[in-house]
């Protein structure tokens, strides 16, 4: 989760809230000079382990589950992340600020499955894909056929 970098809490150890086995662990970047706008999702993974943190270690997550995607440079700039989430105060502004991770609901992260799949349309880990959302919709209970489109800063 990483270490705080300023204010009165410079140097201790980040927790994590809400993860959970069987979350949607997904991971983004930008490229160099480009706007927050432009943040896009290049891998996603099932998490199979937590630790939240306390006042001594910082919080982490990891895998070794078969459920992790890596997207090519080309799918990745497919996949951009304020196309999913939107911040609760201002939702029509795609502002990342200081924090190293946002949470989105499993709505949201089988929205990015969904798409995932569609993009990985002929490719060789296509059918890992779709298992990958068929599988995380049955543990959510998220119903994948009425599943609405996305709802982030950049569709505000």
């Amino acid at each position: 989760a990483g270490i705080v970098q300023k204010e009165n809490r410079k140097g201790q150890p980040m927790h994590l809230n809400n993860v959970q086995t069987n979350s949607l662990c997904i991971l983004t970047t930008r490229t160099p000079y480009s706007t927050e706008e432009d943040r896009f999702i290049f891998a996603v993974f099932l998490i199979d382990q937590t630790y939240n943190g306390d006042d001594q270690d910082e919080g982490f997550v990891s895998t070794k589950s078969k459920y992790k995607l890596k997207l090519t440079p080309e799918q990745a700039h497919q996949m951009p992340f304020w196309r999913y989430h939107a911040n609760e105060n201002r939702p029509e502004v795609a502002f990342w600020g200081t924090g190293l991770y946002r949470y989105l609901t499993d709505n949201q992260a089988a929205q990015i499955l969904r798409d995932i799949v569609r993009l990985k349309h002929g490719a060789e880990d296509e059918a890992l894909a779709q298992e990958f959302f068929e599988t995380f919709c049955a543990i959510t209970n998220v119903n994948a056929e009425n599943l609405k489109e996305p709802n982030g800063a950049l569709c505000q």
